[in-house]
């Protein structure tokens, strides 16, 4: 006979046994919830096709001038303009005064000009058009022509090529405060500030935003206005006349260069931006346990428990000091040449971890060995579709493939949901556009590892025109190094003092890839109109999903209220404007102006 304390003892038993398997039972869905992608479904479902579209009426027009209409820099003219939804239309020679009267801008790409252009260039001035010279003719042209050269704002040629030992860009002419690249400074370790320009004194009337920086400045008695200018405005005729006399500006940086130049044509200019800077982590996680012998030499321990003790916090320690962007693209393996395949083992730790955070895994092409892409997908898929089988990658880097290629072989289950292709830039190529049925492709602009003068001044240029940095991360460096400098501590500590160039930039949003995805989307469906009327600025936005994000220029006016929009300073004269509905009103209020005296005493107007 069972006596009453054996049968609560028995209870007690399957009372512990019950809680077990629950417990078991709840663990094994959490384990299934990271092996799926649930950010997956947060990708915007936005066309870039079938987009409506104002009339051209009610859009800034555009001439591009350029003597090729295949050019990298006309392509890079007509890249800011579709990011700036303007109107435009490409001429390769010039054209009457007539047939540019609808138009509001003039861009000149490369194109020859000589003193014989100089009264087609003074016709055109006449009618009052903004022009814009991403270079300046021949300094023997311009200093044959006096009136040639007044034409750009320059008084007199000083000397033919001078060293600036630094550049100096002005407050207020982009996003960031003042930048100055000298000799010595914060931006990298090399000194590379050096660059030679042609020297000109300019007219009077003329606005500069950037000049080339001489040491020896007092020893030759140079006023600070009297320096080499880069960039600057002046007045010609009628109309506004910008001048670029630097080939640094070249590329994604004369994409923020065109930008400042509009923000300084009136006291209000509203352009369309993406919001977003977004750091990815490459080549990590790292499901391998690749180049193990080279692993125990330099931190006396495996890859695996490189990957996952040493990296891992230290990774999501600077991440964290950056902001809220954590994504990675993970790499099954690095070598497919080798005999050592990737393993499950690694993957349930990562998965766990990057759900926490939370962050977003995409996949990573990268490699060591010649193994070509189809090799490498095929490889993939059987990893994947055995371990991960429901995990959904949506964004993918395409390493040293080219996006276009990678776009066209992604009949693969685990690259079936691919909606991002992220490459790193090269000269020529479009920061954003669509490949094949509508993937998106996105070009890294920043490396994470280097911050040198020209690195910096890419990344200002850029946050500047599109509000966007997409910085990239090697860690494949980490496993496979090829000298000292790819050893984890030199690397993670030039990437762990990249955040201070971000500090001018902190009103705008960090945020991951998935998110980055959904704001390109909507930045490149988005067609707007605005006007300025009174003291209100009344913005209209066609193909609006959910929210878009623009920057407001002023100089004299300070925003005093908005309706559908949720407006934050960022500067001393932007504003980022986040609109929640397709119809926003910004109120404006005029900040110098004389208000009525505390002690209601007036002047008179005609005091006797």
């Amino acid at each position: 006979m069972i006596s009453k304390g054996n049968y609560y003892v028995i209870f007690i038993l399957l009372l512990m046994i019950f809680v077990m398997f629950m417990f078991a039972g709840v663990s094994s869905d959490i384990l299934s919830d990271t092996s799926m992608n649930s950010r997956a479904e947060e990708a915007a479902n936005v066309s870039h096709e079938n987009r409506e579209i104002f009339p051209s009426e009610q859009k800034l027009k555009v001439a591009i001038l350029s003597e090729d209409d295949g050019d990298i820099v006309s392509n890079l003219l007509e890249e800011w303009c579709v990011y700036n939804k303007y109107a435009y239309k490409l001429y390769t020679s010039w054209v009457t005064e007539e047939e540019i009267v609808d138009y509001d801008l003039l861009l000149f790409g490369h194109y020859t000009l000589t003193v014989k252009d100089k009264e087609m260039l003074y016709s055109y001035a006449k009618t009052g058009k903004n022009m814009i010279f991403t270079e300046l003719p021949d300094y023997s042209e311009i200093v044959a022509d006096s009136e040639f050269a007044a034409f750009f704002g320059i008084r007199s040629g000083v000397e033919e090529f001078v060293t600036a030992d630094g550049i100096k860009i002005f407050p207020n002419f982009m996003m960031n405060k003042e930048r100055v690249y000298a000799e010595g400074d914060y931006f990298g370790e090399e000194d590379d500030t050096q660059i030679d320009v042609p020297y000109y004194s300019l007219t009077s009337g003329y606005e500069v935003y950037s000049v080339g920086v001489l040491e020896n400045q007092k020893e030759l008695g140079i006023e600070d206005k009297d320096l080499p200018p880069l960039l600057w405005k002046t007045t010609t005729n009628n109309s506004f006349v910008f001048a670029v006399n630097s080939n640094i500006f070249d590329g994604m940086s004369m994409l923020g260069v065109l930008t400042g130049f509009m923000a300084q044509v009136g006291d209000v200019y509203l352009y369309p931006i993406v919001n977003a800077q977004t750091i990815s982590v490459l080549d990590y996680p790292y499901f391998s346990g690749e180049n193990d012998e080279a692993m125990q030499t330099l931190y006396s321990r495996n890859s695996e428990a490189v990957g996952r003790d040493l990296l891992w916090s230290n990774i999501v320690q600077i991440l964290k000091n950056y902001g809220n962007s954590y994504s990675f693209f993970a790499a099954p393996q690095l070598d497919y040449a080798g005999k050592t395949e990737p393993s499950e083992a690694y993957l349930n730790f990562y998965l766990r971890e990057i759900s926490k955070l939370p962050g977003d895994m995409g996949l990573s092409l990268d490699r060591i060995s010649d193994t070509g892409l189809e090799e490498i997908n095929a490889r993939n898929e059987h990893f994947l579709q055995k371990n991960l089988p429901k995990y959904e990658f949506t964004a993918l880097y395409a390493a040293d493939f080219k996006p276009e290629e990678v776009a066209e072989r992604l009949d693969y289950e685990h690259l079936k949901s691919i909606s991002l292709i992220m490459s790193k830039y090269e000269e020529g190529d479009s920061l954003l556009s669509f490949l094949n049925d509508g993937i998106l492709s996105v070009k890294f602009n920043v490396d994470g590892y280097r911050h040198e003068t020209m690195d910096d001044l890419r990344m200002i240029c850029v946050e500047n025109a599109l509000g966007m940095c997409n910085v990239w991360v090697d860690i494949g460096r980490v496993f496979y190094p090829e000298n000292e400098e790819d050893e984890w501590n030199n690397l993670s500590l030039k990437w762990s003092k990249g955040d201070t160039y971000f500090k001018d930039f902190a009103g705008l949003d960090m945020v991951s890839a998935c998110e980055l995805e959904k704001r390109v989307r909507r930045f490149m469906a988005l067609d707007y109109a605005y006007e300025h009327a009174g003291e209100d600025v009344n913005i209209q936005i066609k193909n609006f999903d959910e929210e878009a994000y623009f920057v407001l220029c002023t100089y004299n006016n300070s925003v005093d209220s908005a309706e559908n929009a949720k407006v934050d300073k960022i500067s001393d004269t932007a504003y980022l404007i986040k609109a929640s509905a397709p119809e926003v009103r910004i109120h404006l209020s005029e900040e110098n102006v004389l208000k009525k005296p505390a002690n209601n005493k007036t002047i008179p107007s005609h005091p006797q």
